[in-house]
């Protein structure tokens, strides 16, 4: 099975259009059900669907409790694999066909309070690094005016934002190849102002050019990994609540939407979802917000 993984992995980018992050997912996951059948000494010819549960079995096991959620992206991995062999006539039959993932409760998106997004968007940086500081306010305004996802945020290129007149709505490819509209408020424009003679200072000073429009140090682009740190690092030097994210900015964004009015299919449309149904999680959201604000301002509505 090993030496087809390449070839799925092109599969799902040429003919599926899936994301770096997906097809990386996808990679990691099925690796892992290789290294087990070959450990357990499993024949290709001999995987039955009792080998893949027990495969997730002991990935329940040896990490102290599998999220079910993970349990089902990793199936999914494996379902979308085996098919791929069984249509390219690799295999006579196909072990996966019939498994079921365990059904898992879907988390409600954790938006930040209205307190947090004030500390973390303050522009009081308090970071000893200038060009730091003025770089990720600009990310995250960015990421909170639009509803990007981070991913999207940081593979923006300079070339829209090259002269004074920064655009308040801009073209982004999220998910599956598609191309959407998103926004900038003024916030977010004036930290993009105020980020730009810095960028162009590290770039001088490195000799060097970039595309993109959020950098490091080193002149080249700012990771996923390294916004998820800097995030991290700001969040726990303010005191704020630790499972905040990159992500929780672009919660924060459809729940502001649904908050004051806004329709769901334009929150939709400007979060990129594929399916509406991905998008009412957000107005569960809301409620509960407005629901603790009476809990918490009601004489009557007090626990």
């Amino acid at each position: 099975m090993r030496p087809q993984l390449a070839g799925f992995l092109t599969f799902l980018e040429a003919e599926r259009n899936a994301a770096a992050n997906t097809r990386a997912a996808y990679a990691r996951d099925l690796t892992q059900w290789f290294d087990f059948a070959e450990r357990e000494g499993i024949a290709e010819n001999e995987i039955s669907g009792e080998d893949i549960y027990a495969f997730l079995g002991t990935l329940k096991t040896r990490d102290k409790g599998l999220e079910r959620r993970s349990q089902a992206r990793k199936l999914s991995a494996i379902k979308s694999f085996f098919l791929y062999l069984e249509k390219r006539g690799h295999i006579k039959k196909n072990p996966a066909r019939q498994l079921k993932a365990a059904r898992y409760k879907r988390l409600l998106p954790r938006p930040l309070r209205p307190v947090e997004l004030e500390k973390l968007l303050d522009d009081n940086i308090g970071d000893e690094q200038k060009f730091t500081g003025v770089r990720d306010k600009a990310l995250w305004e960015v990421i909170y005016s639009s509803g990007m996802r981070i991913s999207e945020g940081l593979s923006l290129g300079i070339e829209p934002f090259q002269n004074e007149n920064i655009p308040d709505e801009i073209k982004v490819r999220g998910k599956g190849g598609k191309d959407r509209v998103v926004y900038l408020g003024a916030a977010a424009r004036e930290a993009i102002l105020e980020y730009l003679p810095f960028r162009a200072d590290v770039l001088y000073r490195r000799r060097i050019s970039s595309s993109g429009l959020f950098i490091n140090f080193k002149g080249t682009a700012l990771t996923r990994r390294g916004a998820y740190y800097l995030i991290k690092k700001r969040v726990a030097a303010l005191g704020l609540d630790h499972r905040i994210t990159p992500h929780s900015l672009r919660h924060s964004f459809a729940t502001d939407l649904l908050n004051e009015g806004a329709d769901i299919r334009h929150v939709q449309e400007m979060l990129g979802h594929a399916s509406v149904s991905t998008t009412q999680n957000y107005t569960q959201v809301a409620k509960e917000r407005l629901f603790d604000v009476y809990r918490k301002a009601h004489p009557h509505g007090r626990r």
